[in-house]
């Protein structure tokens, strides 16, 4: 039998009960010392499909405990398990990311929520540039100062929520400034914001969780057709200049994509001269390319380049893989 147990602050008197009867405890070092599970009863989590191959190998009718951080059902080990064949029991506990809102009292059916744990930061980082409330997991190498690298040019508010439900939690709100320079404590979670935690939400209709479906910007055929041609996802970032940047720029918030737009200068390849940030030049790459100005002689590579006259704009469009 598998039973997967939230974890948030000090363990509870059932956790502890759990954990002292159960065959095997599995859980990150920090977790096991704070049940005190002897070794030779731990599995200690490094990265999680090791542990999930040990615990398929264990009889069926010995106990494994599985002891995560927060709630396990929320880009958590539940999925992993059950992917893997296994039909746990679960009991969880409140999120990070919710204790974060919780902590500077901000509503958070409205936010996009996305994982840096062991994936790229880009993703994050592009979904704050089109987003105004983004809640990241973190990890030791894609934090709240990498976060912020790759958000230099943007006004942003950071919360900072550091070890939650620990004795020592911190939750701290920094400008962009003070969020690239800061020590982070670990572990942590970080909300990026597009105002203070104490500015006033704008209106929401509260029908769907996550971000509300906002009207379609209205464009010219020329930047709609461009938009056609790339079909960014969101997360995605794009590249755009010329005269139609900035429709094609809205088209891309609104899906959810990021964008950087800005004019070419004669001879330069649009890849080089997305941004002065050369943290998110060597980081994140743009998929796709759109220019409405006359094209450089040479396009740089590693895109599938089309050109066409469309509305009066001269239109050449790189999609990458």
């Amino acid at each position: 039998m598998i039973t997967v147990h939230g974890l948030l602050g000090a363990p509870t008197l059932e956790l502890r009960v759990a954990a002292a009867t159960a065959d095997w405890v599995v859980g990150g070092r920090r977790h096991l010392d704070a049940l005190s599970v002897e070794q030779d009863r731990r599995i200690t989590l490094g990265a999680l499909r090791p542990a999930i191959a040990r615990i398929s190998d264990i009889a069926e009718d010995q106990i494994v405990l599985v002891v995560a951080s927060g709630d396990p059902l929320y880009f958590g080990a539940v999925r992993a398990l059950r992917e893997a064949g296994h039909e746990p029991e679960v009991v969880t506990a409140p999120s990070s990311i919710a204790t974060a809102f919780a902590a500077v009292a901000l509503p958070w059916d409205d936010a996009v929520v996305v994982s840096a744990h062991g994936r790229p930061l880009a993703v994050a980082a592009n979904l704050a540039r089109a987003h105004p409330k983004v809640a990241v997991f973190t990890s030791a190498d894609n934090g709240i100062r990498e976060l912020a690298a790759l958000l230099a040019d943007l006004p942003r508010w950071y919360v900072l929520a550091e070890r939650l439900g620990e004795p020592d939690q911190c939750v701290r709100v920094l400008d962009s400034a003070r969020a690239l320079s800061t020590e982070p404590a670990e572990p942590n979670v970080v909300l990026v914001l597009a105002e203070p935690p104490e500015s006033c939400d704008p209106p929401w209709s509260g029908t769907i969780a996550g971000r509300e479906t906002r009207r379609r910007p209205d464009v010219c055929a020329a930047a709609a057709v461009a938009f056609a041609r790339l079909l960014p996802e969101p997360g995605e970032l794009l590249a755009a200049s010329g005269s139609l940047a900035e429709e094609v720029a809205a088209l891309a918030r609104w899906c959810g994509a990021a964008v950087v737009p800005g004019p070419a200068p004669d001879g330069l390849a649009p890849d080089v001269i997305l941004t002065d940030n050369p943290l998110a030049l060597d980081a994140n790459r743009p998929r796709a390319v759109v220019l409405t100005t006359t094209p450089p002689e040479r396009l740089p590579a590693g895109y599938r380049w089309t050109s066409e006259h469309v509305g009066g704009h001269h239109l050449t469009t790189g999609v990458g893989p």
